[in-house]
């Protein structure tokens, strides 16, 4: 039985984090915060606190699981078939580096660094998939700037991660509503 309440648990808060990471992507883009970063493609990536928070609390298969289906439900929104791909990429690459740079939380790096390194990874998967759909390798003179960026958007998303995942897993380890 007590098996069976916690597969249920964790596929509620995998549940509730992928709607969050959903919610949180699409205010992001409507929201014109992006306005004040001049790049093209930059983005805060605030999402990225909900799948770090599923992967921290949760577990990594379900944490993966929500990095994959954001991107699809994001797609039924806006019906882009080139940002689900750059999305898409550059969200498995991310998670890829959230998993090995999980083992130095703690001893080496506050959520802030993992955040870094996960936004710079998600530039590199970005601009892989850019350059696959564009069939222009000169793209990746576009991925320092791009990464530059991208580590700037993390270490501040990193810092909110800071901030609210140890709040989350007290209310989580309480049984309350998030």
């Amino acid at each position: 039985m007590q098996d069976r309440k916690q597969k249920l648990r964790n596929m509620s808060l995998s549940a509730l984090f992928l709607a969050a990471s959903v919610i949180i992507s699409i205010v992001e883009g409507i929201s014109g915060v992006n306005a004040f970063i001049p790049l093209p493609g930059v983005r805060l990536g605030f999402c990225n606190v909900a799948i770090t928070a599923c992967l921290y609390l949760v577990s990594v298969p379900h944490a993966f699981a929500v990095a994959l289906i954001r991107p699809l439900f994001l797609f039924v929104f806006s019906g882009n078939p080139v940002s689900l791909a750059m999305s898409f990429c550059g969200g498995l690459v991310s998670f890829m580096s959230l998993v090995v740079t999980k083992k130095l939380y703690g001893r080496v790096l506050s959520f802030a660094g993992i955040s870094c390194i996960s936004a710079v990874f998600h530039s590199i998967g970005q601009i892989a998939a850019a350059m696959m759909i564009m069939n222009d390798i000169a793209l990746i003179t576009y991925l320092p700037v791009f990464a530059a960026a991208s580590s700037i958007a993390g270490s501040v998303s990193g810092a909110v991660m800071n901030a609210v995942l140890p709040r989350i897993a007290v209310v989580i380890k309480k049984g309350g509503a998030i």
